[in-house]
């Protein structure tokens, strides 16, 4: 058995260890009882101190019921027990000084299939500090985390995991494949968690304060474990919203009646005793919404078409789409779902990808001109989400154009800053030219605003 590191807690200091993770996960949405905590202390009086491993995994099985949590697990016992990190070799070195980054392909592959987590995030710390970029400059954390992952070359280390299975039937070449698609889908998302959770480690005070209140916490930079708490308030803040909207349409008046009140009058010798307001009809427009859910919004787009569904009785009928270079109705979806969607669901869709699966809006909104353009009337409110970025593609200004001249109002809701938007690749003004307003909504706060002025 290995020696104690040097981060293991003295044997005295461990209930004070298990106090302090379990507040980081309260704080991160997860409701851990004080019997789950004092479960976790005998734990540790049974596993022992010497195998870090060991460690977790019996911190773990008390404190965790539900593997959507393992992210903010993870993260919460790294900080309560930080570790040494473990030297990489740079790119285009081997250990032995003479290999390529094939070395650092295989020992991830290993360390993937070992369950070596701990080596698992040291491989994807080195590919972050080698091809992750700058992580100051406004982009999302899905954006810095799918650039690390194109360069690390996910399907040559899919590749390399699959030959490492072994199994000679049709059944155990299956059950390898399901392995490994599990194994790359759980390390690109623990890649976006230590990406987000460096470029909060960036923020300045006033962000790292804001972090505590899931309403405020900006919607392109949260983590697995932010996610989770914002999903949690998510749900009562829609009902809160779609209750309060329709209060306001009931209660509502348009001013005086004159006519109706003179003739009232003549009962009372021409004394306009009971004023009379006009009563209010208001028209309930369609509603379509079109959500962009590549790589750098689709985390984004669950929270807007939640919201929006909530408050779905002030408008006659919502459709609700989503795309990336392809485009697919999910109004069916949508309807039956019980909270904030999963975004992998949503990338799931057949027809969503339907080139190079790079966002592309000018090919998306065409083919919904195409397919649906008959259902923007004069009668129609579309709402699209994205962040307006052209990704070096022909934008989408024409089709932008028609849908303005198609609809009754227009408006776009971009996730990122306003601060950021015209920069690089962003063609937010060439967009909003079009549109009847364009909203920041880089968190749920701007988000609820925002639907509350459109609605």
């Amino acid at each position: 058995m290995p020696p104690p590191t040097a981060t293991t807690p003295p044997l005295q200091a461990l209930p004070t260890a298990v106090l302090h993770l379990t507040r980081r996960l309260r704080r991160s949405g997860l409701a851990v009882s004080t019997s789950e905590a004092l479960d976790a202390v005998a734990a540790l009086s049974v596993v022992g101190l010497r195998d870090s491993t060991d460690l977790r995994t019996a911190l773990k099985s008390t404190l965790v019921k539900d593997s959507t949590h393992d992210v903010a697990f993870d993260r919460a016992f790294d900080a309560v027990f930080p570790r040494a990190r473990r030297p990489v070799p740079e790119a285009g070195h081997s250990a032995e000084g003479g290999g390529s980054e094939t070395d650092s392909i295989d020992d991830l592959v290993l360390a993937l299939r070992d369950g070596a987590l701990g080596h698992v995030d040291d491989l994807l710390e080195s590919a972050i500090d080698q091809h992750g970029g700058s992580q100051d400059d406004g982009r999302s954390a899905g954006h810095h985390a799918q650039r690390t992952l194109r360069r690390m070359d996910i399907p040559n280390l899919y590749r390399r995991y699959l030959d490492q299975a072994e199994g000679d039937t049709n059944f155990d070449r299956a059950l390898a494949t399901a392995e490994a698609a599990l194994a790359m889908e759980q390390m690109k998302r623990r890649m976006q968690d230590l990406v987000s959770g460096r470029m909060r480690q960036t923020d300045d005070g006033a962000s790292r304060q804001q972090l505590e209140d899931p309403e405020d916490r900006p919607l392109l930079r949260a983590g697995a474990d932010e996610l989770v708490a914002m999903r949690q308030a998510m749900r009562p803040l829609a009902r809160r919203l779609a209750t309060r909207l329709g209060n306001r349409r009931r209660r509502g008046t348009s001013g005086l009646d004159m006519r109706r009140t003179i003739r009232s009058s003549m009962g009372t010798g021409g004394v306009p005793v009971q004023p009379v307001l006009r009563r209010r009809r208001p028209t309930k427009p369609d509603l379509i919404v079109l959500c962009d859910v590549s790589g750098s919004t689709a985390q984004f787009a669950p929270f807007t078409l939640t919201l929006l569904h909530a408050v779905h009785q002030e408008f006659r009928r919502v459709r609700s789409f989503v795309f990336i270079d392809g485009i697919v109705e999910i109004t069916e979806i949508l309807a039956s779902s019980p909270g904030v969607l999963d975004p992998h669901h949503l990338l799931a869709r057949k027809g969503l990808i339907a080139k190079d699966g790079r966002s592309d809006y000018r090919r998306a909104f065409a083919a919904f001109v195409d397919r649906w353009g008959d259902a923007v009337t004069a009668k129609t409110t579309v709402i699209i989400a994205g962040d307006a970025r052209s990704h070096d593609r022909e934008p989408a200004v024409a089709e932008v154009a028609e849908f303005a001249h198609r609809a009754r109002r227009l408006y776009w809701l971009n996730p990122e800053p306003k601060s950021e938007w015209d920069s690089l690749d962003s063609r937010a003004s060439d967009y909003g030219r079009h549109c009847t307003d364009a909203f920041e909504v880089s968190t749920i706060r701007e988000l609820v605003a925002a639907v509350t002025k459109i609605a």
